[in-house]
């Protein structure tokens, strides 16, 4: 079985500014790097799951005839910080946070083990079916099923970088998912 994780395109959003569960739009550049990613997926049935958050439906949409939405795969939730500029979120909250980044709640949102434990959820969940499959998705979500597959501590799952259009391909032998190829 082979797992495919898509992470959008470059969102129209400034640089700066906090957003994960915000229904943020895709930047100009969609078509261009939309067009970048279709040639790099593989031939044959798939079935596709993706965030309803339009930064990766709409990429589903241009790659995939055939999508399901799943909450699971929206980006973590950062709750009163959403939209806002980085710099105008309390350091002292930005300390409260990053001190115990895996636990720690961001007021209003979630926490990273909430994240982790929900993406995990559709990976196994997704696994169980044994078919070829696609997520289109976020970096967060992205983080947390590379950190799981790679036995990476969940603390150290933001030293994992995946670009906007990046591929992560999984596979799964004898009932165990594998890193096949990523940009880490």
């Amino acid at each position: 079985m082979e797992i495919y994780l898509i992470r959008h395109t470059t969102p129209a959003i400034e640089s700066g500014i906090c957003y994960g569960a915000s229904d943020v739009d895709v930047a100009g550049s969609f078509d261009t790097e939309a067009a970048r990613i279709k040639p790099l997926l593989p031939a044959g049935p798939l079935e596709v799951y993706t965030s309803p958050l339009q930064r990766c439906e709409k990429l589903a949409a241009a790659l995939f005839d055939n999508y399901i939405k799943d909450d699971r795969l929206k980006e973590m939730n950062f709750g009163n910080w959403e939209m806002q500029p980085w710099e105008n979120i309390s350091k002292n909250a930005l300390s409260k946070w990053a001190d115990n980044v895996v636990f720690e709640h961001i007021p209003g949102g979630e926490s990273y083990e909430e994240l982790y434990n929900r993406s995990i959820a559709i990976l196994e969940e997704i696994t169980a079916t044994g078919k070829d499959t696609v997520l289109v998705t976020h970096n967060g979500v992205i983080r947390c099923i590379v950190a799981h597959v790679t036995d990476t501590p969940l603390v150290d799952a933001f030293d994992i970088s995946v670009d906007y259009g990046h591929i992560s391909h999984l596979r799964v032998e004898n009932g165990e998912v594998k890193m096949i190829n990523s940009n880490l």
